[in-house]
């Protein structure tokens, strides 16, 4: 996504990487190798055991041939596999992953690429807490006037509508707007996991809520989160949606 595309263009391409790593992470299992070349920038061939010598970036760039940057990248994210897997004491590595697990590893384990943070973007649906939020001065620009337009909207329909009523109309005190009952938050779509800040909105109660039944019960009504690495918790999208539904949440 360099300069030659418009803010729009970039936009659609952003889109089309969220799809592509979403698919990624939506692969039943990984191999080691599959995971070191989609932790790398490329799009690996489903369960491949071997290093291509060319292919396709997760971001659609074209890498002519396995002396790329990222298939380099990649190479030594399996120089770090061997090692761990010679220093497993039980001997036993396993030869295919769950996508999470795999990313587990790789933070355990300390690797960093730039792809990690993105990855983790998709799963928690937001940056991780120690990524700057950024987003390009283009972008950022069209996005803020395309919002401007729609608020220009926005005001000239809400004074539409303000004179259509009567002027008698009572208003509501700044008390009764505070006591106003907290409205459930839709589920986000394609999604797997939710925050703990997410998953409080859905509910309609405060993020503390969810912590201080965690703490006490391991789980909030039967759900219960996926721990990674760092001690970020994740809640699983279709137990919350059992449990918004009123269902009861199997809990194994």
């Amino acid at each position: 996504m360099g300069d030659l595309y418009s803010p729009r263009e970039r936009i659609a391409a952003s889109l089309q990487l969220y799809a592509t790593l979403k698919g990624c992470l939506g692969r039943k299992t990984w191999t080691p190798v599959e995971g070191a070349l989609i932790m790398s920038g490329v799009l690996a061939p489903e369960g491949c055991e071997e290093m291509p010598d060319g292919g396709v970036g997760l971001d659609g760039e074209n890498l002519p041939n396995g002396g790329h940057r990222r298939f380099h990248c990649a190479r030594l994210i399996m120089r770090e596999w061997h090692e761990w897997a010679s220093e497993e004491e039980n001997g036993t590595v396993p030869t295919r992953m769950t996508p999470h697990q795999f990313i587990d590893w790789f933070e355990r384990e300390e690797i960093d690429t730039p792809w990690l943070a993105l990855f983790i973007d998709v799963i928690v649906g937001k940056p991780a807490p120690e990524q700057i939020d950024y987003i390009p001065s283009q972008v950022a620009e069209y996005a803020a006037k395309s919002m401007a337009i729609v608020d220009s909207m926005r005001q000239v329909l809400s004074e539409a509508s303000l004179g259509a009523l009567p002027s008698s109309s009572p208003e509501v005190s700044a008390t009764t707007r505070k006591a106003a009952p907290r409205v459930p938050m839709p589920i986000p779509e394609n999604r797997d996991y939710l925050s703990t800040d997410e998953f409080a909105a859905v509910m309609a109660v405060g993020p503390q809520s969810i912590r201080k039944r965690y703490s006490s019960d391991g789980s909030y009504h039967g759900v219960r989160p996926v721990k990674l690495a760092n001690r970020r918790v994740l809640w699983p999208v279709e137990a919350v949606r059992q449990l918004r539904n009123g269902g009861v949440v199997d809990e194994g």
